[in-house]
């Protein structure tokens, strides 16, 4: 699993690929569409030829990706990775086309005859972290950063984790929220969990804030 997926897993992402306009010159275009990513982490995109950010993307490989953890919430993790679509080389089309259908496998239209891959190769990324933007802030990494990069040991444990301490030890959670924040909370759902901490929602005076509880050090294994 490379850094893009395993970051976004925890829930469905949207991403829009832009691209200059070819009917409007100078414009930027964009357009809502799946995607997986290949072993190297680089987005694989499945495009209908005649559409017109297919011809967009063609005529001006350079483009944009943006991609939401929770679409719905404009507080969570967001991540725009800028780079250039080329299309997917005949050698490589079978290792792609099996990661794109091991991320969606009803996508059946991967093999009609008017629909290609092509794949966005990164040049910069850049992250806004959204709830925890006072502690981890936001900013912007290299190529090669983003290649090399690994995922999270424990954000795959997330949804597990959080729901048994939702389900068994919801008091558990308010508690240690109360005593890392000092805030008498009345309840705390647990969101979603990694190595350096924890997201939740908690309630507060009739009113809902999400909140970043830190771990006092690096969680290196899920127990």
């Amino acid at each position: 699993m490379n850094w893009l997926e395993g970051a976004l897993t925890v829930s469905s992402c949207c991403y829009k690929p832009y691209g200059e306009s070819k009917q409007h010159e100078g414009y930027p275009s964009g357009s809502m569409v799946d995607f997986a990513c290949d072993a190297d982490g680089s987005p694989i995109l499945v495009v209908n030829s005649v559409a017109v950010h297919a011809k967009d993307l063609l005529a001006n490989p350079k483009c944009s990706l943006l991609v939401a953890k929770d679409p719905e919430d404009r507080t969570d993790l967001v991540i725009t990775l800028h780079g250039d679509s080329i299309p997917v080389s005949e050698k490589d089309v079978a290792a792609v086309r099996t990661a794109y259908l091991a991320k969606h496998p009803d996508a059946f239209r991967v093999d009609f005859g008017d629909f290609q891959f092509m794949r966005i190769e990164p040049k910069v990324v850049q992250y806004v972290s959204g709830v925890a933007t006072t502690l981890l802030g936001s900013g912007e990494f290299s190529k090669e950063e983003y290649q090399t990069a690994k995922v999270d040991p424990i954000a795959q444990f997330s949804k597990p984790i959080g729901s048994h301490m939702n389900r068994d030890h919801a008091e558990d959670t308010r508690l240690i929220v109360q005593h890392s924040t000092s805030i008498p909370v009345d309840s705390a759902y647990m969101l979603d969990v990694d190595s350096l901490g924890f997201n939740v929602k908690a309630v507060y005076q009739g009113n809902t804030y999400k909140l970043r509880i830190p771990f006092p050090r690096r969680a290196e294994e899920r127990k």
